[in-house]
């Protein structure tokens, strides 16, 4: 299906003319992330403005070369100043022909990163997260992270 240009038939995903692929449903192999915890590691990152960035989604159901993309609750390893670090999505930048009734869309991909045995780094999250990860309390890393949060929208 083609939706009108201006000089040429253009795709009906598109909501303007410059852009080049499709919008993705979620976070994908090199989509920065602002960690919104109050580690040092993410305080750093974000301050220098060289932001966290998704490199691998521990999600099932995909074929090696096709990653899934991660949505909201999903775990990520994430490069962050030259180190890997674990994280989960707290929240996602989701495209507006993929939005979900009930889940509100932030305007960054938010994360809060966890350390080697899976706790949190930080000690407090400073965004705040959406109440639909209530859902996912049956994870006790995700027990852990929701601890942390005062604000829930």
């Amino acid at each position: 299906m083609f939706a009108s240009g201006r000089w040429w038939p253009q795709p009906l995903h598109e909501l303007s003319r410059h852009r080049t692929r499709p919008p993705n449903p979620g976070i994908h192999r090199r989509t920065r992330c602002v960690v919104v915890d109050n580690s040092a590691l993410g305080k750093e990152a974000n301050n220098s403005g060289k932001l966290a960035y998704c490199i691998h989604v521990y999600k099932q159901g995909a074929r090696k070369k096709h990653m899934p993309h991660a949505t909201l609750g999903d775990k990520i390893l994430v490069a962050i100043r030259g180190e890997m670090k674990k994280a989960f999505v707290v929240g996602a930048n989701t495209h507006v022909t993929h939005r979900k009734h009930g889940v509100p869309s932030t305007d960054t991909n938010n994360i809060v990163l966890l350390d080697d045995e899976g706790n949190p780094l930080g000690n407090r999250i400073i965004a705040p997260i959406p109440a639909k990860l209530l859902d996912r309390r049956d994870n006790v890393q995700m027990m852990k992270v929701l601890d942390l949060a005062t604000k829930y929208i």
